[in-house]
């Protein structure tokens, strides 16, 4: 099967109009439905302290949230579910919301504590910087 590199998806799924990519709103909900899956998977292994090559995760969907951004900025497709803001930084309350206890927030919160120790920079300093940053190793 020939992938588009689009998130993997089947070049059949894909239609190009004009120049332009374009996806139904079917796709555009599994698409949000998918981020939002993502998004608690990653704060998951981070509650566990599982922090190994967790920046390049982030990094691979914060691209994602941009396209759905895009995509609905548009003007063709429109939201059933939002999707998760991508920062959680100042974020205690969603974090909780999302069903983590004290404990798991402290240890997501302690994933941008170990970001700095081990990048030497900020979270969301290395996730513009891209991909100059690699998988760190906890030690």
């Amino acid at each position: 099967m020939h992938t588009s590199g689009l998130l993997g998806r089947p070049l059949s799924e894909l239609r190009i109009v004009k120049g332009r990519l374009m996806i139904s709103q079917e796709e555009f909900l599994r698409f949000v439905k998918d981020y939002n899956e993502d998004y608690m998977l990653l704060l998951t292994r981070a509650s566990r302290r599982h922090y190994n090559c967790l920046i390049t995760s982030f990094m691979v969907l914060k691209d994602f949230y941009n396209m759905i951004q895009v995509l609905f900025d548009s003007g063709h497709y429109v939201y059933q579910t939002l999707p998760y803001p991508f920062s959680f930084r100042a974020d205690k309350v969603l974090v909780r919301q999302l069903g983590f206890d004290d404990e798991a927030v402290e240890n997501i919160f302690g994933f941008l504590a170990f970001v700095k120790e081990t990048q030497g920079m900020e979270f969301e300093e290395c996730l513009e910087a891209g991909t100059s940053i690699m998988c760190a190793r906890v030690t």
